[in-house]
């Protein structure tokens, strides 16, 4: 398969040279699609990091740490028990053993605060933590034809979303609307297909589009 670069400019034309502005859109598309998953194809997208005596925690302030999917600690027997989220203003009770809402290895929690979450029971180097996340690694239009983590119908509909967005920029550079604005059109409904085919439900996506425009 072509580099995602390639695939744009099937899409668009050739005149689409601008490998930094692909770089952008692609990006952007990947971000867009977040957004419009539902939670069992937001599963499908996540990766995850490990947790354990250190580092115990995860800065999640950075560029390449999105939304969290889910969190999941070891218990004493090695079984992964999945962690409840609580507000950090809880985490004093929950880590309080006199505390009637102090919680076991059976039942963790996580909670973030100050954009560092926080996993209790504490992971340790035999019990260690699973925190899945969205990564937002940017993407290069030219290193490959795949995005990590993205099926292939996914990564068609950010390619679609980018094609888009590149179309747009050559009507406006060129001064074509005649040349670009069937092709325009004719994207964002291959787009609209895409989503639907991945589960999204494009009558939501058109309300917001309409909303937009």
């Amino acid at each position: 398969m072509a580099n995602l670069d390639v695939q744009i400019q099937d899409l668009v034309g050739t005149a689409m040279t601008d490998q930094t502005a692909m770089d952008t859109f692609l990006s952007d598309g990947l971000a867009q699609l977040y957004s419009f998953l539902p939670a069992s194809k937001l599963v499908e997208c996540s990766t995850s990091t490990t947790l354990s005596n250190s580092p115990t925690t995860l800065d999640l302030d950075t560029a390449t740490i999105g939304r969290v999917t889910n969190v999941v600690r070891k218990d004493v027997q090695g079984y992964s028990q999945t962690c409840r989220q609580i507000h950090a203003s809880m985490s004093s009770r929950v880590t309080d053993p006199n505390d009637l809402m102090h919680v076991t290895d059976t039942d963790p929690v996580y909670f973030i605060n100050n954009a560092v979450l926080n996993v209790y029971p504490d992971p340790t180097a035999s019990q260690t933590a699973d925190v899945y996340y969205l990564p937002l690694t940017a993407v290069d239009a030219s290193g490959g034809s795949t995005i990590d983590n993205l099926s292939n119908d996914m990564t068609y509909v950010v390619v679609l979303y980018a094609a888009i967005r590149a179309a747009t920029h050559l009507m406006a550079e060129e001064e074509d609307t005649e040349l670009y604005a069937p092709i325009i059109k004719s994207l964002k409904d291959d787009y609209n297909i895409a989503l639907a085919t991945i589960g999204v439900k494009t009558s939501t996506k058109k309300e917001k589009d309409d909303d937009e425009s």
